[in-house]
This record gives structure tokens, C-alpha cells and sequence, in this order.
């Protein structure tokens, strides 16, 4: 069955982070689909260093869709702009409750803040260095150690369906291939996510 994964972005979203994720996945033949949170969802979003990115779909085109995985790119206004915003906190909690991959790199982790995804998890999360003064460490994630460039954190319930909920952190801009490479490892194995990797010359 072939993996699906979300994108969001909006204005302000770091470039580097949303298109090298979208590239990356692609690679891997996981289909994603790239979606704007503004009110214009079809047009083309201006991100944190003015490049434009054309959106595939509209938040009002994806409402009822199903994903393998969601992912919150940073960028200082765009992150901001999707902690802010209640679709994205509803797509992401009905994910994360269903126990699909929910990700988020540099700025993007404010996003589950905001949105309380996983809060009462304990979960182990990274962001870029000075968003983590947002954060208080242990209340509600812990602050994984600034030298992990990627954080993949899990927890399972202790019943007899054990299902796992996964969190997936990353700082910045240059730790965005190995963030991406992680999430194809989570969605279609280790072997897939070398296959991709060793193409990149990573």
C-alpha cells in the first residue's frame, strides 16, 4: 500500500525544511501532498527567505483525508502561523491519536505546543536553538540534547492493544535530509531510507 504523507506550509514557512521533506519523501514514492493553511489555498505561499511554493491542495481539500505522516516544517511567521491555526491543531491531534507519524522541524515544534499534541507523553522533542526557550524542560516534553540533529520519540500504552504514538523533531535547516530520511525509515523501513540515502551521496 503506498504511504501518504502531509505537508503543511503557509507564508513564512522555511523553504529549505518544507521542499527538501517533500523531495526526500517523494524519492521514497511516498505520495505527499503539499497544503496551504492560508485562506487562499490554491495560491502560492511566500516563504521565510521569498521563495514561493505552490501548494497541491487546500486545507478544505484534505479535511477528510487520511495520512501516514504530518509534517510542520519551521520558519519564524509560518510556524507561528500554524500553531495558531485550529484546522492544523485538529489534523494533527486526530493523527497523532490514531498513532501515525506526526513531525515537525527548527520552529515547527511550537506547533505541538500550541495544539497540546502528546502532552501528556512525556515525549522527547528537539527545535532549533533558540526556539527552545519556549520550551520548559519536562513540562510538557523533555529537551532531547542539542547534539541529536533528529529526535524520534515514542510512547505506548500499557494495555492490550499497545498502540505506539510517535513524535518526530529536528533543529534547522541543515539537519532537514536526515529528519526527511528518518521519516522514510519510520514509513517504509531502513532498507528504503538507505536505498534514498546513498542516492543523495548523504
Amino acid at each position: 500500500m503506498t504511504k501518504k504523507a502531509l505537508v503543511f506550509i503557509s507564508n513564512g514557512s522555511e523553504e529549505i525544511e518544507a521542499v527538501t521533506t517533500i523531495d526526500v519523501l517523494r524519492r521514497a514514492e511516498i505520495e505527499v501532498d503539499v497544503v496551504s493553511i492560508e485562506a487562499n489555498g490554491h495560491d502560492a505561499v511566500k516563504c521565510s527567505r521569498n521563495v514561493y511554493v505552490v501548494p497541491d491542495k487546500s486545507l478544505d481539500d484534505i479535511k477528510n483525508n487520511q495520512y501516514d505522516c504530518v509534517v510542520i516544517p519551521g520558519g519564524n511567521d509560518g510556524s507561528k502561523a500554524m500553531a495558531a491555526n485550529a484546522q492544523v491543531g485538529q489534523i494533527l491531534t486526530k493523527h497523532y491519536q490514531d498513532g501515525k507519524v506526526v513531525a515537525a522541524i527548527c520552529a515547527g515544534p511550537r506547533a505541538f505546543l500550541a495544539h497540546k499534541i502528546g502532552i501528556d507523553h512525556k515525549h522527547t522533542i528537539t527545535c532549533y536553538p533558540t526556539v527552545r526557550k519556549e520550551f520548559t524542560d519536562g513540562e510538557p516534553y523533555k529537551l532531547d540534547t542539542p547534539d541529536h540533529l533528529v529526535c524520534h520519540s515514542t510512547h505506548t500504552e500499557k494495555d492490550a492493544e499497545g498502540k505506539v504514538y510517535h513524535l518526530v523533531t529536528s533543529q534547522g535547516p541543515a539537519t532537514t535530509m536526515l529528519f526527511a530520511l528518518k521519516l522514510i525509515e519510520l514509513l517504509k523501513g531502513q532498507d528504503e531510507a538507505t536505498k534514498v540515502k546513498d542516492g543523495l551521496l548523504v
